[in-house]
């Protein structure tokens, strides 16, 4: 059981010294997460906004062509009154009325090109612009904080590969049962799941420890948690600190 609980205790230093390694990162890879979530969006709402954009420039290019032809329509049948070549009233007529339509119809058109397209279009155009402004500081802190993550993993990389490997060389020779006991309470634990026994209290919590249980967590016939915080309890004279 001692052999058990000093393996325990050996995975344990290991995982808190990765753990250690990790914390130097601050909160760095958190940052950068959150900011490749911010890019990802802002990205994907450019890109809808810049279709939308697309749509009503094309529109706009349907609606200024239409009225260039109407406005050529209403040129060449204003000619041919002036011309006086037509033969009847009806046929007057009939000119002076798709003139008359031409220039209805140009004057509605030109009621959607200034009163809804142009409005669109700058309302998009703003929220773009503002949308790339943003991107670009984003992408700037995006790029710092992986420029620093990535100083700080070179940093570490060879301490950080070591542990591994030791802890690659330890974990087979945990009983897998002590394993999944450990895991459980590492995890409640936030990667703390041992506590040394100093003078009678739980280095953990420090939290006092009845002298009979002290004595039994000496003798480690069994694993023992605190009562105060849960942590498996290891005597500090089976272990060199």
């Amino acid at each position: 059981m001692k052999e058990r609980l000093l393996l325990l205790f050996e995975l344990h230093k290991i995982d808190k010294e990765l753990q250690e390694l990790e914390s130097l990162k601050g909160d760095i890879p958190e940052i950068i997460e959150e900011l490749t979530e911010k890019k990802d969006s802002h990205e994907q709402t450019l890109d809808r906004l810049e279709q939308e954009l697309s749509g009503i420039t094309e529109n706009e290019s349907v609606l200024v062509t239409q009225n260039s032809s109407l406005a050529k329509k209403i040129d060449k049948n204003d000619e041919v009154l002036r011309s006086g070549a037509v033969k009847s009233n009806q046929e007057y007529n009939a000119l002076a009325k798709e003139i008359e339509d031409a220039y209805e119809h140009i004057d509605k058109n030109e009621d959607v090109l200034e009163k809804d397209i142009k409005i669109k279009k700058d309302e998009l155009t703003n929220r773009i612009n503002t949308l790339r402004t943003e991107l670009a500081d984003i992408l700037s802190d995006l790029a710092q904080h992986e420029e620093t993550l990535k100083a700080l993993n070179e940093q570490t990389e060879e301490e950080e590969k070591e542990l591994k490997a030791q802890r690659e060389s330890v974990v087979p020779k945990v009983n897998p049962e002590d394993l999944e006991f450990y895991k459980r309470i590492n995890d409640a634990k936030f990667g703390d799941a041992m506590a040394v026994v100093r003078k009678g209290s739980c280095l953990g919590c420090f939290n006092s420890i009845p002298p009979q249980r002290s004595i039994e967590i000496r003798m480690v016939e069994r694993f023992f948690t605190c009562e105060s915080c849960g942590r498996i309890l290891i005597s500090e004279e089976l272990i060199n600190i």
